[in-house]
């Protein structure tokens, strides 16, 4: 009972930090390349969270160029965590066992597949973290075959590590 309930609560903190992570990725790189941040629902907008940024709603009725900052903040989220969950998996093959490996390796599944399946879901919906990207690029067969290799490689990868633990 007590390894269950451990497994549980390593499930929602790793949750948490992984929605939290991606959230704060966003603002980051959004602050960094000079966007002005309007307002931040955490937990609040659609069962999620929503940063909203200064001039917003001009870029996303816009029919013209999609400014390069923009695409840069949209893409930062996926590519952190991905980023993050390959150092998860190395963390996790350099730890002895114990609770922590236990914790890392949630952690690992978390935002090796969290991420990855909301980037297939954004690509084939032209939604999400993705709208821009599709708007400006206009490649939307290139980025669902990115999506789809990046989600297939994560599978894997998560399979690799479950099969270690």
């Amino acid at each position: 009972m007590y390894k269950t309930i451990l497994l549980i609560l390593f499930l929602i903190v790793s949750c948490l930090l992984q929605h939290i992570s991606h959230e704060l990725l966003h603002i980051f790189v959004g602050k960094k390349i000079g966007l002005s941040i309007n307002k931040i629902q955490w937990f609040t907008y659609h069962g999620g969270t929503k940063v909203f940024f200064d001039g917003e709603e001009q870029i996303l009725e816009s029919d013209r160029d999609i400014p390069k900052e923009w695409i840069y903040m949209n893409l930062a989220g996926i590519i952190g965590t991905t980023i993050l969950a390959y150092m998860f998996c190395v963390l996790y093959f350099l730890l002895g066992v114990g609770y922590l490996k236990l914790f890392i390796w949630e952690l690992a599944m978390i935002f090796l597949l969290t991420d990855s399946s909301y980037a297939l879901v954004c690509s084939f919906g032209n939604c999400g973290d993705f709208y821009l990207v599709n708007k400006k690029f206009n490649r939307k067969n290139l980025l669902r075959c990115l999506s789809v290799l990046i989600f297939i490689f994560n599978c894997t990868m998560s399979f690799i590590i479950c099969k270690y633990q």
